[in-house]
């Protein structure tokens, strides 16, 4: 697999599936801004999120489709989702087997401007959400310094050219960081020392 971020804002992501994985799926996916479409011939409560249209699958519901999440309980429609979205060449993700899938959706934490992902391939999602809410322990913090970091980030593009990994290593340093964490005014000072 390989990690990315994609941007679904206003587009249209389908989930066939009206079941507690499907509502959680099109939760996420209208978080994000997508425009969800939920199809099931019935659906569990909480489906605000989405517009759904409550009757049996048919291959013309994705057409459109940025991308199709397959959450029924049947394995062989889920099967039968996937191969009608590749078609169409449309992402398609099969709630009940990973392998099969284009993509699964990672475990993650969002604070501001800062996610933090993690995913077990598809072995066992429950692990990957607790150490996702392991590593995200310190996402606030993180958060508060990250307006500083992006704009001496830009400076030291923009004036250092091949030395400026090594900068950026320096603001990322544990004993800056040990500094940003009990005075961010003195952090920022040494940030414009150094460069």
């Amino acid at each position: 697999m390989y990690p990315v971020m994609l941007n679904i804002c206003g587009k249209k992501c389908v989930i066939i599936g009206g079941g507690k994985t499907a509502l959680r799926k099109a939760r996420k996916l209208a978080a994000a801004g997508a425009a969800v479409t939920a199809v099931s011939p019935k659906f569990c409560g909480g489906f605000d999120c989405a517009e759904k249209i409550q009757r049996r699958y048919d291959k013309s519901d994705i057409i459109g489709a940025f991308l199709v999440i397959a959450a029924t309980d049947n394995k062989s429609l889920n099967r039968q989702i996937a191969a009608d979205a590749r078609e169409k060449n449309i992402l398609v993700s099969l709630a009940d087997d990973a392998e099969y899938s284009d993509f699964i959706s990672a475990a993650s934490a969002v604070t501001g401007d800062i996610t933090v992902s993690v995913s077990t391939n598809g072995k066992l999602p429950l692990l990957a959400k607790r150490l996702c809410a392991e590593k995200s322990a310190d996402i606030d913090f993180y958060n508060s310094i990250l307006p500083v970091l992006e704009k001496y980030r830009q400076i030291i593009i923009a004036n250092h050219g091949d030395t400026k990994q090594g900068l950026i290593n320096y603001m990322l340093s544990d004993e800056m960081l040990e500094i940003a964490r009990r005075d961010t005014v003195l952090f920022e000072e040494k940030i414009k020392e150094k460069i």
